[in-house]
């Protein structure tokens, strides 16, 4: 059975506005955090934004009521015009796991959202915010081209820089399994089990700092038009996520890849 569960607690959520709060520099505990037997069911496991960032260059406010939860338990990230009398353009939505992550295998099973100058994403971060030099590690879908991935990484506040890869296909005409294998000395994209890039040690500096897991959709404004383009005020899209799992180097918690794509939407 796959793990539909693991958003039941972001659902619970998401009319909530939920203040983001500063947590200790430590990795999360042995195991996979994100099934039923372990943290679904705490209290603040998982922050949803609801905050306008001030920089005017961004066009997108963080809505919580932006997060929806599907009937087959999958969680979509809505990208819609804000109201006339918002400061910004757009209305989006972001989701972070409050405990950080360290080293291990990361996997996410969703479709990404299409339209020029729309951002969908999965990945980790940590910066000045937490207390910490900025490391981030990322897959971020471009709705402009979404037959690639932007595959980025930073280290000690330095982009490192991202690298635009071919999928093979459109990752925002159905679900597919996105896998990051961050370990002390490489990173490692890969999709569907066929690996994307690889980063050793030898070649650049690796993120050595526990981070937290972020989603996210936001639309792009001048400032990113060379990038993403820029998105037209009337733009409406959504990226889908349907499992996301953790596992720490060593352990045999339980992933996404352990049943999918046996049951996957589409696959009859």
């Amino acid at each position: 059975m796959r793990a539909k569960w693991i958003f039941s607690v972001l659902a619970g959520c998401a009319s909530t506005a939920l203040a983001l709060a500063a947590q200790p520099a430590s990795a999360a505990p042995e195991g996979a955090f994100l099934s039923q037997k372990t943290d679904l069911g705490t209290p603040g496991a998982w922050f949803i934004a609801n905050f306008a960032v001030k920089r005017d260059s961004f066009r997108t406010a963080w809505k919580s009521s932006a997060v929806e939860r599907g009937d087959d338990g999958s969680l979509a990230l809505w990208l819609v015009p804000a109201p006339d009398e918002s400061q910004k353009d757009f209305f989006g939505a972001e989701v972070q796991r409050s405990e950080r992550t360290h080293f291990g295998r990361y996997e996410v099973v969703m479709q990404a959202a299409r339209g020029v100058g729309v951002i969908s994403s999965f990945f980790t971060y940590t910066g000045p915010y937490f207390g910490d030099s900025h490391d981030e590690i990322d897959f971020e879908f471009l709705g402009i081209d979404t037959t690639k991935v932007w595959l980025n990484r930073f280290v000690d506040g330095k982009n490192l820089p991202g690298q635009w890869t071919e999928l093979g296909f459109d990752a925002a005409e159905a679900p597919h399994i996105y896998t990051l294998d961050w370990l002390p000395d490489r990173l490692v994209w890969s999709v569907d089990g066929r690996e994307l890039l690889r980063v050793t040690e030898a070649e650049a500096a690796i993120p050595q700092i526990p981070q937290r897991i972020y989603l996210n959709i936001w639309g792009g404004g001048p400032g990113q038009e060379g990038w993403s383009g820029e998105a037209p005020g009337d733009m409406r899209a959504n990226a889908v996520y349907h499992c996301l799992s953790y596992r720490p180097p060593e352990s045999e918690a339980p992933m996404c890849s352990d049943d999918w794509p046996e049951d996957a939407p589409g696959d009859g």
